[in-house]
């Protein structure tokens, strides 16, 4: 009869070491990356490339943040079918007026 392989604990010891290591890197890279703010009279320029659902939605969200958090404005759209921009241009229109 075969008997079951036990584990290696050298090979726990080895994971908890690599999974250790990568959590301590992944938490010091989030101390080491610098804050950037930008002034609330600047402006984010967004543009839309594919103007499906799920860009359009994303446009959507992006001019429809308050001016006091950020101010977003769509300045391009770009999408192969003219009919699918047309229409995503139209919603987006309604929903975020000359952003």
């Amino acid at each position: 009869m075969n008997k079951p392989a036990e584990p290696s604990s050298s090979n726990r010891r080895d994971f908890i070491k690599t999974t250790s290591s990568a959590t301590a890197a992944s938490v010091l890279a989030g101390v080491a990356i610098p804050r950037v703010h930008s002034a609330v009279d600047d402006w984010t320029q967004v543009a839309l490339v594919g103007a499906g659902g799920r860009g359009t939605g994303a446009a959507a969200n992006a001019i429809s943040v308050p001016d006091k958090i950020a101010r977003n404005k769509l300045v391009a759209m770009a999408d192969v079918s003219s009919a699918k921009l047309d229409n995503s241009y139209k919603a987006l229109k309604n929903r975020g007026g000359d952003r």
